[in-house]
């Protein structure tokens, strides 16, 4: 679908020859926002995070700056408890200073009687964001030119797919040796997969034997609920395996 919604904007931006300065910078917003989801959430908790849209909103779709006033009330307003209610003032500001302590907002102390000003960063400001986007761009390159090669019975083929997947296990990130390391199916071979390199994770004995033929994301999804995994552990795994699987997709188009 993010892919959907940027190809709709290109083809917009080329049929005009006007106002094109203002869908770039609608285009922007949407990469922005698809940063924040995809890569901010792994590191903020959910009030934080969701504190951190409506900074973003406010800030760059609402008024297209970096630097805005906003009261907490009104932040309040937008974030609710558990009994349905506006947010208090205390855990607003307790999510306030998470992001400043992240040095994801900066935050100029007001004088008495006049309104906060904060400076919100965009996410690829961030460093955390930065490296996250490193790291998928690091590990794209890794499986892009892939070929038909079969990577799953060539010994040296083998030992690629456990470079390219750090030496751990794919399911639950357990330490693996080029002694002891399985290959997975992504699309089970009882299912028509191939031995392609996008079609093959690093496993452990236990997580392969346990995986079978099951659904890769359904078995990540288990390990997390397991406790093998953290929140941002298997949102990091779950956006390569999604890699992977385009890759595959689109060889096999």
């Amino acid at each position: 679908m993010k892919g959907h919604i940027r190809n709709k904007i290109d083809e917009s931006i080329g049929r005009l020859d006007e106002h094109t300065e203002e869908i770039l910078v609608v285009k922007e917003f949407l990469i922005e926002f698809d940063y924040a989801t995809k890569y901010l959430s792994r590191l903020l908790k959910v009030r934080s995070f969701i504190m951190y849209l409506l900074f973003f909103k406010k800030a760059y779709f609402e008024e297209g700056l970096s630097e805005i006033t906003v009261r907490l009330a009104d932040l309040g307003e937008n974030l609710l408890s558990d009994l349905g209610q506006p947010m208090s003032g205390d855990v607003v500001k307790r999510g306030i200073s998470d992001l400043v302590h992240l040095n994801i907002i900066e935050k100029s102390i007001a004088k008495p009687g006049q309104i906060n000003v904060y400076k919100v960063k965009l996410p690829s400001q961030i460093k955390f964001v930065q490296e996250c986007i490193a790291k998928d761009l690091d590990f794209k390159e890794k499986i892009f030119d892939d070929t038909r090669t079969d990577y799953y019975t060539n010994p040296l083929s083998r030992l690629k797919i456990l470079q390219r997947d750090d030496y751990k296990c794919f399911y639950c990130l357990r330490e693996l040796s080029k002694e002891d390391f399985f290959l997975d199916h992504i699309k089970p071979r009882a299912f028509g997969g191939r031995n392609y390199k996008s079609n093959l994770l690093a496993s452990c004995k236990s997580c392969n034997t346990k995986k079978n033929a099951s659904n890769s994301q359904d078995f990540l999804l288990q390990n997390y609920r397991a406790c093998l995994l953290t929140q941002r552990e298997f949102t990091r795994q779950t956006n390569m395996l999604q890699n992977l699987v385009d890759e595959y997709n689109k060889i096999n188009e």
